[in-house]
């Protein structure tokens, strides 16, 4: 006679959650389910309270559906991940559970504290059963030919598409579990709050709680915008992206039932067809690249560089520059209209990302894990695996990095994605009197033109900057 204790993580759903549903269909005396809240632990990960208002309001929409499926969700809370492997043992003893079910995670913390867990309900002779489900393919399962994890995107994207082309089946949702015979006792009452943490600005009517919100966004975003994607995915003025990206990272959303999404739109083709789709399914593959690294190269989650002669690198200390970015007052409109984006909405465009990183790590000199550590705590999507990789990506010390001479320039950057400036005029108001290309470069208005706006002069020259940036990088090689 089984009754699984199915232990809710990033996976805050019911329908397609590999672990919940092989927990119901063995369960014959019924599921409990439990998500564990480590205060102490998220402020130490830089969480930011944005996020963790998304995950409380996510954690209400996740009760209300398992109710439906006769399951009671309780909440445990513990200051650190120390004491997850206790409290768990606890609340299974109490409710006779002599199974563990959960979905696997990557990060060094995380799988510790897994590891301890696991440990602890085999010692107590429980079973443990752990499922994949933020990726596709288990990390380690895709392997180079001289079997190691892929540290380049491309070669592990063709490897990816190749083996899911030989096992389609990876990508198919699974559904909702079948509801239980009985509930065991009654849900918790969900947490207003967690400590240490400030949640009086959530933005919660742009990020809307719950698994039918998130399956309607990837619904409207294939019928109307996947397609173009490809082409209107660089341009922040438009709603041109999925905008998911809150929900994949919390587990709101699977990978599957957006890759699957994807193809299905796409008559069941992978690489090719619709350029939009195509290009969508791409940056899937980056996620779970990512997730890869965690894995292969775990010093990425200890804030070491994946190249690690880029350690030998003597980054800037300058507070004031530190300061001017975080705020949006750098005087590159661009680069200020993304900072302040980040701040007012919990979110920032991709393409923005790579220019503020690029500009912060290059332009500025600044040590890319300060950039890093300032995203993550202003971010409703945090995740390490991808901000991580985009932050490396960006100040060339990572995989696949962009090549230590590539440095935007945000003036440029400005006039391509957004060439009439309407994304400026929105998050830079003191610029929304200025017409034509000068909102982009303002400084080089004429001089009384120019001290009427209540804007600062450029904090850098970015030309100035760029060659000094690449004589730093050039040094590592001497």
């Amino acid at each position: 006679m089984v009754r699984p204790l199915m232990w809710f993580r990033t996976d805050l759903r019911a329908s397609d959650n590999p672990a919940l549903h092989a927990a119901a269909r063995c369960a014959d005396r019924g599921v409990v389910a439990v998500y564990t809240i480590c205060p102490k632990q998220w402020r130490s990960h830089d969480m930011a309270p944005i996020k963790v208002d998304f995950i409380l309001r996510n954690l209400k929409a996740l009760s209300a559906e398992l109710e439906k499926k006769n399951i009671a969700l309780r909440i445990i809370e513990t200051a650190t991940y120390k004491g997850v492997a206790r409290s768990l043992r606890g609340i299974a003893r109490d409710l006779d559970c002599n199974a563990l079910f959960f979905n696997r995670e990557y990060e060094v913390n995380e799988q510790q504290r897994d590891e301890a867990v696991t440990e602890a309900f085999e010692t107590a002779g429980a079973e443990v059963r752990t499922f994949t489900d933020q990726c596709l393919f288990e990390p380690g399962e895709l392997r180079t030919s001289t079997d190691r994890f892929y540290s380049v995107y491309t070669p592990f994207k063709r490897a990816w598409l190749r083996a899911l082309e030989a096992d389609c089946d990876r990508s198919t949702p699974l559904g909702c579990p079948k509801k239980q015979p009985e509930m065991i006792g009654k849900p918790d009452a969900m947490p207003v709050g967690v400590n240490g943490f400030d949640l009086d600005s959530p933005r919660t009517d742009l990020w809307a709680a719950g698994e039918k919100v998130a399956q309607g966004m990837l619904t409207k975003f294939i019928h109307r915008r996947l397609d173009s994607y490809k082409a209107d995915r660089d341009t922040p003025s438009i709603c041109g992206t999925s905008t998911l990206s809150p929900y994949l990272t919390s587990g709101v959303i699977s990978l599957r039932q957006c890759v699957q999404g994807a193809i299905d739109a796409n008559n069941g083709r992978l690489s090719e067809g619709s350029v939009g789709a195509v290009h969508w399914i791409s940056e899937l593959i980056w996620r779970e690249f990512y997730k890869h690294i965690l894995v292969g190269f775990p010093r990425v989650s200890r804030r070491r560089a994946f190249r690690l002669e880029t350690e030998r690198i003597v980054w800037n200390e300058n507070s004031e520059h530190f300061l001017a970015w975080r705020q949006g007052q750098t005087g590159y409109p661009i680069v200020d209209a993304a900072m302040r984006q980040l701040l007012q909405t919990g979110w920032m465009h991709n393409r923005l990302r790579m220019i503020v990183a690029m500009f912060f790590s290059k332009n500025l000199l600044l040590d890319w894990r300060r950039g890093e550590r300032h995203f993550m705590r202003n971010l409703i999507d945090g995740d390490l695996a991808a901000n991580n990789g985009g932050w490396q990506w960006a100040a060339s010390t990572g995989t696949d990095a962009a090549p230590y001479f590539r440095i935007f320039n945000p003036c440029s950057q400005s006039k391509k994605c957004d060439p009439d400036g309407a994304f400026i005029r929105r998050f830079v108001p003191e610029l929304a009197g200025i017409e034509g290309p000068a909102i982009h470069e303002p400084s080089a208005m004429p001089a009384l033109q120019r001290s009427a706006l209540d804007y600062p002069d450029p904090i850098i020259d970015h030309a100035a900057t760029r060659r000094h940036a690449i004589e730093v990088f050039k040094a590592l090689n001497r």
